[in-house]
């Protein structure tokens, strides 16, 4: 029997014109490349934003706690406002370190420090008498956030993980008025994370690979804007106690709308 006749030299053989087939029937194209990776520039200028944002929180929770070890409640009420808008916009870099700094009654922990325990104090009790020590611990622990925040990681993934987990503290708490229960500033906080969900959003927008999924986000941070807006009142919003049930659920129908796009985002961006 000739050697090419053989079971092994058939197979080969086979083989060989199934390849040549798959070749010439795709007429030899080049392989599709990959969509590019989100601009350098673009996460450059988003983690120089978070670093600013932190060296923000520092200052305003400085002006906050100088306020409490003075004793003025007045002062430390406007302060507190504006230094927990800072907080809200880094909280999902805070890791270990938002129970101490943002830990609400609920969290189980034997001591209770941090921003609602000086809420509590301000709006609940009316007086700062023994608060000093917990504006000191504050101050120790925003500065250790500042440090986290220098140190982070800004990949592409961890950006939009980012963006997700500000909607979820909106949707799980700001919008049922758990966060602020004495302040009742719970539309400041809300407004601030979806701003922060925006400019994480913005930095990875460039290379999203569905432009579908981008007008449909696009879309809906716009139109939780418009239902923010007639809660606006100068540099703030409304005390949260002032909004109806009904109002609240356009609120929160809003945030779900946005919220579903928003997570397919890590899915559309290349790696």
């Amino acid at each position: 029997m000739p050697a090419d006749r053989t079971p092994a030299r058939r197979r080969a053989r086979t083989a060989l014109v199934v390849v040549l087939a798959v070749v010439f029937a795709t007429g030899c194209a080049a392989p599709e490349r990959p969509a590019p990776p989100p601009a350098p520039e673009a996460i450059d200028s988003y983690r120089a934003a978070v670093v600013a944002e932190a060296a923000a929180l520092q200052s305003a929770t400085r002006t906050l706690t100088d306020a409490v070890r003075a004793g003025d409640v007045v002062a430390a009420k406007a302060a507190y406002v504006v230094a927990h808008r800072h907080y809200v916009a880094l909280e999902p870099l805070a890791e270990d370190l938002d129970t101490a700094i943002d830990g609400r009654t609920d969290t189980g922990r034997a001591t209770w420090t941090g921003f609602h325990r000086i809420e509590k104090a301000l709006w609940a009790d009316g007086s700062l008498a023994g608060m000093t020590g917990y504006a000191n611990a504050l101050d120790l622990d925003v500065l250790g956030l500042r440090q986290v925040v220098g140190r982070a990681g800004y990949r592409p993934l961890a950006v939009a993980k980012t963006a997700n987990d500000l909607l979820t503290a909106c949707v799980v708490t700001m919008v049922t008025g758990t966060e602020e229960r004495w302040a009742h500033t719970d539309l400041d906080d809300l407004a601030a994370a979806v701003g922060a969900a925006h400019a994480a959003y913005a930095a990875l927008r460039p290379a999203l690979t569905d432009p579908g999924l981008a007008a449909t986000v696009d879309a809906r941070f716009t139109a939780v804007t418009a239902v923010l807006a007639p809660y606006r009142r100068g540099d703030g919003y409304v005390d949260y106690t002032t909004v109806t049930a009904a109002e609240r659920r356009r609120i929160a129908e809003a945030l779900d709308a946005l919220a579903e796009p928003l997570s397919h985002m890590a899915a559309a961006i290349p790696t």
